[in-house]
């Protein structure tokens, strides 16, 4: 086959990667935003829940300042998770309200 009787649509550079008015407008980006907020706040809970579970094996040793820092560090951890889903679960409940 020649090259010319080839009819494939190409795409202008940059089409394919520009939002779509229509499709992604700004509700479900937000809906997006919403699910991302509270996936990353499981997560981020997901990891500081060890840690504050590890200052009690730390503070069994005798060692104070590793259980001080692992408590902070832990309670600050899953603090940020925290607040990262409920602000996800706030956006959620604004965009169902209309």
């Amino acid at each position: 086959m020649s090259e010319e009787n080839k009819t494939v649509a190409t795409p202008e550079r940059g089409e394919m990667h520009r939002i779509d008015n229509e499709r992604n407008a700004g509700v479900q980006l937000e809906h997006r935003d919403a699910e991302l907020y509270i996936a990353i706040g499981i997560f981020i809970v997901a990891l500081g829940l060890p840690v504050i579970f590890g200052t009690y094996f730390t503070y069994q040793v005798g060692d104070y300042r590793p259980a001080v820092v692992n408590l902070i560090c832990g309670v600050v951890m899953t603090a940020i998770g925290v607040a990262s889903i409920v602000y996800g679960w706030i956006i959620k409940k604004r965009l169902a309200r209309g």
